[in-house]
């Protein structure tokens, strides 16, 4: 049974952390997105199960002053105009996300196998020219039509074939380290009546 994605009630989060010997005058990042579109196949055999996502990157937003609120700690303070856009040219910028050049980042599952609490996917990532794998614990729940999946996983950023944003010979810098959260909402079409 194939489920849509709506995009609308679901987003990602990614958590990125200054670092560097100068980091108490650099920021760390709340990246967010309700732009992520795809479906998720359910097999009743679940090796047979599958995903496939697209995320354009020019959705991804930074320091939203209300996701820097909720996260706490380090990311509570907001960042201005400023801060947040310069940012955003970083990320999206030739030597970083290349958005200009790659809009769109691809996951595709290679792998369906159950877990304790709910299932790990074995993702192919395709990001920029750059191919490579991640291993995301899910934990969903199935209520008839509706698919709900969340999980929490962390990756670093040179395992997708990027090199963190540096400063100063890298005494100002974002961690390579990067950790992730999802809330993703699918509904399936009724198969129709016999």
């Amino acid at each position: 049974m194939r489920f849509q994605l709506d995009a609308e009630a679901s987003q990602l989060w990614l958590y990125l952390h200054a670092a560097g010997p100068l980091l108490r005058v650099g920021h760390s990042h709340v990246i967010t997105t309700q732009a992520l579109q795809g479906a998720v196949w359910l097999s009743e055999r679940l090796e047979h199960s599958g995903c496939e996502f697209e995320l354009p990157v020019a959705a991804l937003v930074v320091d939203d002053p209300q996701e820097r609120a909720a996260a706490g700690g380090e990311f509570a303070a907001p960042l201005d105009e400023a801060a947040r856009t310069g940012t955003r040219e970083h990320m999206l910028g030739d030597r970083q996300l290349d958005g200009a050049h790659y809009p769109l980042l691809s996951l595709r599952c290679e792998r369906v196998s159950a877990a304790a609490d709910g299932v790990v996917l074995q993702l192919d990532v395709s990001l920029r020219d750059h191919h490579s794998q991640l291993a995301v614990p899910v934990h969903w729940q199935r209520d008839g039509c509706t698919l709900q999946a969340s999980g929490e996983f962390s990756f670093r950023q040179t395992e997708l074939g990027l090199e963190p944003y540096s400063l100063l010979l890298g005494l100002l810098r974002v961690d390579d380290e990067v950790r992730a959260r999802f809330r993703l909402l699918l509904h399936c079409r009724p198969e129709p009546a016999a």
